[in-house]
């Protein structure tokens, strides 16, 4: 067996130990963390806010962010006023981001109500509509 002088065996060893250390991977110890809750869902209505003839007319959700990246969406319209109903294209909860309305003078005024769900969250927004086919009073 051949015999190192104490120095150089302790060196030796030391640099093996720091060889041996900085190739091993390092492990995580302790519970893995929780994934980050997805960003907070926000929106917001695009469309006339006043319309001054008959026809159909859209409002379309933009700036959309957040959520888990799947969006349904559920448009509805309170009318403010007017005999009668506007007809709506197309209705309920769906995966359009778009809702258009047959507005007549009949109509009235309305609020475009939008409900947008991503994953656990929910977003409401609302967007008042003004007609004034038959002409607009002052502060209606």
């Amino acid at each position: 067996m051949r015999r190192f002088p104490l120095p150089a065996l302790l060196g030796s060893t030391i640099c093996a130990v720091l060889l041996a250390g900085c190739g091993s991977p390092i492990t995580a110890v302790g519970p893995t963390p929780p994934p980050p809750p997805d960003p907070t869902l926000s929106f917001q209505i695009g469309g006339p806010s006043r319309i001054d003839a008959a026809g159909v007319f859209s409002w379309e959700v933009f700036a959309l962010y957040g959520g888990s990246g799947v969006y349904q969406y559920q448009w509805d319209v309170t009318h403010l006023g007017g005999p009668q109903a506007a007809t709506r294209i197309p209705a309920g909860v769906t995966s359009e981001p778009r809702l258009s309305l047959l507005v007549s003078e009949n109509v009235g005024n309305m609020l475009v109500r939008l409900t947008v769900t991503s994953g656990a969250q929910v977003r409401v927004g609302t967007f008042v509509v003004r007609n004034c086919i038959d002409g607009c009073v002052a502060g209606s």
